[in-house]
């Protein structure tokens, strides 16, 4: 089974560099464009399912991608991007300045340690896997399989696909509304297509 992930397209707070998390922040214009010319990569591709994080970004860029494909994407909590806590809405450097305990042990060891009120790597790494695996058995879906998430969880994924570790997600983490493939047989992944432009 094809399994296409698409990053969602890019927000005003990607451009600022700010931390989003789990914080609903849409699509800047830009974001829009790069949604629309995702869309014609699946022109040809005969997806019959779509699903989405509920969160905007995310969700306006599969409403994109499918609105002429006659699908309609369903929106899935758990496919939202690591909730970043006290952090959401601060550069890198604010954090450093604000919370200098939290950003050292995140950077010591970010599959136990998370932002103040938020997820770890390995929790946000879990939760995405097992949606994942879930809305792609092959018991229930068979055709082609779109998927419209979030950077840093897709990144803990194909790091897993990859047989590394989830605290190596930014190696994987894929550039807005690039496409990533990957093939499922049973309950085996294998990464085909990293961060592809279309």
């Amino acid at each position: 089974m094809q399994i296409f992930l698409v990053r969602h397209g890019i927000t005003e707070w990607n451009q600022k560099k700010k931390i989003q998390g789990k914080m609903d922040v849409p699509l800047a214009p830009e974001g829009r464009n790069q949604a629309r010319e995702a869309a014609s990569f699946f022109g040809d591709k005969d997806l019959k399912k779509a699903y989405t994080s509920d969160l905007s970004r995310a969700r306006e860029t599969a409403e994109i991608i499918t609105s002429s494909l006659g699908i309609e994407p369903e929106n899935i909590p758990g496919l939202r991007e690591i909730d970043m806590g006290n952090w959401e809405g601060l550069s890198w450097e604010k954090v450093g300045e604000r919370f200098p305990g939290e950003q050292k042990a995140w950077i010591e060891n970010p599959l136990k340690s998370g932002p103040g009120g938020g997820e770890n790597i390995s929790q946000a790494a879990e939760r995405f896997r097992e949606k994942v695996y879930s809305i792609t058995d092959p018991v229930t879906n068979h055709s082609p399989i779109l998927i419209v998430a979030h950077g840093l969880v897709i990144g803990t994924l194909v790091a897993w696909v990859q047989g590394k570790s989830p605290r190596f997600w930014r190696e994987y983490s894929p550039e807005n509304a690039t496409i990533t493939e990957l093939y499922r047989e049973n309950n085996t992944m294998e990464l085909v297509n990293f961060n592809k432009p279309v």
